[in-house]
């Protein structure tokens, strides 16, 4: 079993739903071996807590990816952990304060570097022009900018929980056409949702932000909808949003 990459406050729930989703078939019609999945993950879950918790002492925004072998006895209604091939990778987050200060330093120290060694030459006025047989690329706006028409979205069906502890929804055009997804996640108290479309043959991203919980925004899309409607879209071209959108489906 691997659970993927996940928040440390959530580990327990998705060791869970993952040995669940695995043992589906012995588990949906035997409330015993139901039972007993839920022994099991209990069992492995305090033995986790005691790590990640306990010793580690995880702090909100760590993560951590569980892996484990385990062998399953039907006939004896029997979940057994092989704790010898237990694997806890921690992944310890940096704060927003440290990463603000280096950012800091690293604008003072290396900007003008950077900005030396990649910056234009010659000039845009001054730059040769160099005919191709390729056709130029089109320039992509570096403003913020509106997509074409008006986005029409019918709903938004869930696609599922990421890796990560985020919530992937699918964005539905009238005719039930997919038009791209858009990303929830929480933070400080609000919810935060990245929102990628391909529309009218162009990319847009945007990130939306609105109060509240995800589970909460779940039973009310019609305000999620509301904001995709009137974000303020930055146009990245139709390849990247697309790389972009199976970036976030392989975080499933």
């Amino acid at each position: 079993m691997s659970t993927g990459l996940v928040i440390a406050g959530a580990y327990a729930a998705k060791v869970r739903r993952t040995l669940f989703a695995q043992l589906k078939d012995l588990t949906k019609n035997d409330k015993e071996m139901a039972k007993e999945a839920a022994r099991a993950t209990a069992e492995l879950n305090r033995l986790l807590y005691y790590l990640i918790v306990g010793e580690l002492k995880s702090d909100k925004g760590d993560a951590v990816r569980i892996r484990v072998k385990y062998k399953v006895h039907p006939e004896k209604k029997l979940i057994e952990w092989d704790y010898s091939s237990l694997v806890v990778e921690f992944f310890r987050r940096v704060s927003d304060e440290e990463v603000s200060k280096l950012l800091g330093k690293v604008i003072n120290e290396k900007l003008k570097e950077v900005q030396e060694a990649f910056g234009r030459r010659p000039g845009v006025e001054q730059a040769p022009t160099i005919e191709t047989e390729e056709k130029p690329r089109e320039k992509v706006e570096s403003e913020t900018t509106p997509p074409p028409t008006v986005i029409e979205v019918a709903d938004l069906p869930e696609i599922g929980e990421t890796t990560m502890g985020t919530r992937l929804l699918k964005i539905e055009g009238p005719g039930g056409e997919s038009i791209g997804v858009v990303e929830l996640s929480e933070r400080e108290g609000k919810v935060l949702g990245e929102v990628l479309l391909v529309y009218g043959g162009e990319g847009y991203r945007a990130i939306i932000s609105l109060p509240g919980s995800i589970e909460k925004l779940l039973e009310e899309k019609s305000v999620v909808i509301e904001e995709i409607k009137k974000a303020k879209y930055e146009k990245i071209g139709k390849e990247e949003a697309q790389h972009l959108l199976r970036e976030k489906m392989s975080m499933l």
